[in-house]
């Protein structure tokens, strides 16, 4: 019922970015639904007791409220709030001037009010006042100015107090679905100022790592660069210069990992999550072609246990990321010692969610090095290799796709890397 409302009122397939701006619209539709069918039922009742003069001022209201939720349907929500609340305002100074103040139409003024504020946000907090106080006029202009445009109705006791019993049922949770999302709104506001600033803290104490681990890691490759150029200048040996020249490509080809692994941060926190069709097994393949060549994959078995039909809706570019890192650190951490040397790709799913493993019979990681290895620069000593950035990449890449990564491993035994999915 939720859906086929939200549906209804904001049209399917599409949607609103901002949730302030989603609850609001979905408030203001909720509100011209609640008058469409109160309407509706006064229409009804007034047919029964033979007082056709109202039925013109039910047929507009009715057809200008049907108005504003087509015209949220078209996506122009603060146009659709203008058809809303002078519709609902003058609907009920008109009933209101014309019955006893007894079948508390009135309360709906109170309504109308907090309607105001409630449907608009804070940019527009002039057309909320404004509305308001003319709220505050059709109500002084219902009930002390002897004036109405519709005839005069007059009710029986048991069909005022059936006119009390429904006006209140109607007003109160449309005020309270006001107040609420007021509350709501607040609410959503303070803890994103909360989140903000958890994030802010993150980024500043990131960008000090970050700051001074390039600073060693850029400088580094391209000083033993120019050291070994030094070196070739002022050698005549072919050999000798082949030797350096090899060790200057590995030099910069660290240093140009180095910067993919920079821009694959920098995109996942910039570029805004994709859903695509993705095979697993043809992404894990297309990874393990890019890799196996490289001198370290020699004699690594790939395993791939995952059915070519298998398709998942996620980002492809991170799922990407994801694997390769993974997969490159399971090479270059491999146990050179093994004859039999793997490195197994399989996946489950248990309700909602897709798990990836990424197992291998590699070095393994020591306990005390478990809890560190996914922060940024991190490496666990010296000679450690690469950037110290991958496995900090396949953390935040995942949180963005709204999953987790678990780690288990057993040094000289191997390393498993359990991803979590939506599925």
């Amino acid at each position: 019922m939720k859906k086929k409302i939200r549906n209804l009122i904001i049209g399917e397939g599409k949607f609103i970015e901002s949730e302030g701006e989603y609850k609001q619209v979905m408030l203001s539709g909720q509100f011209a639904l609640m008058g469409i069918l109160l309407l509706s039922l006064y229409c009804i009742l007034d047919l029964a007791y033979g007082q056709f003069a109202t039925l013109p001022v039910f047929t507009l209201a009715i057809f200008l409220l049907a108005i504003s939720i087509i015209i949220h349907r078209q996506g122009d929500h603060c146009l659709a709030n203008y058809f809303l609340l002078p519709t609902l305002n003058i609907t009920v100074y008109l009933f209101a001037a014309s019955e006893s103040p007894n079948t508390a139409a009135f309360v709906f003024f109170i309504v109308n009010a907090i309607a105001a504020f409630a449907v608009f946000n804070y940019k527009q907090r002039l057309l909320s006042i404004l509305f308001a106080v003319f709220t505050y006029f059709l109500f002084i202009m219902a009930y002390f100015v002897d004036f109405s445009i519709l005839p005069k109705r007059e009710y029986d006791e048991m069909m005022m107090l059936f006119n009390v019993v429904v006006n209140f049922t109607i007003a109160l949770p449309a005020a309270v679905m006001a107040v609420y999302l007021l509350i709501s709104l607040n609410h959503y506001n303070a803890r994103k100022l909360v989140d903000n600033n958890k994030l802010l803290i993150k980024t500043n104490e990131e960008l000090d790592r970050f700051v001074y681990s390039t600073s060693h890691d850029l400088r580094a490759p391209l000083t033993s660069v120019m050291g070994l150029i030094d070196i070739v200048n002022r050698s005549n040996d072919i050999d000798e210069i082949k030797k350096y020249t090899s060790m200057m490509k590995d030099r910069v080809n660290a240093l140009d990992k180095f910067i993919k692994d920079i821009t694959d941060y920098s995109r996942n926190n910039r570029i805004k999550v994709s859903r695509d069709k993705v095979k697993l097994s043809g992404l894990a393949q297309e990874v393990w072609e890019s890799l196996r060549y490289a001198p370290e994959a020699h004699g690594i078995d790939f395993q791939l246990e995952i059915p070519e039909s298998l398709e998942v809706f996620s980002d492809k570019n991170r799922l990407k990321i994801v694997l390769s890192n993974l997969i490159a650190n399971a090479i270059r951490y491999h146990d050179r010692s093994k004859e039999e040397k793997y490195i197994r790709l399989k996946h489950s799913l248990n309700g909602k969610g897709i798990y990836l493993k990424v197992e291998d019979n590699g070095q393994g990681i020591a306990p005390e090095y478990q809890t560190k290895v996914f922060d940024m620069f991190y490496r666990a000593h010296e000679k450690s290799q690469g950037s110290g950035l991958g496995l900090y990449i396949v953390k935040e890449t995942i949180a963005k796709l709204a999953g987790t990564v678990r780690l288990e491993s057993e040094p000289g035994i191997g390393t498993t890397f359990t991803v979590k999915l939506p599925y």
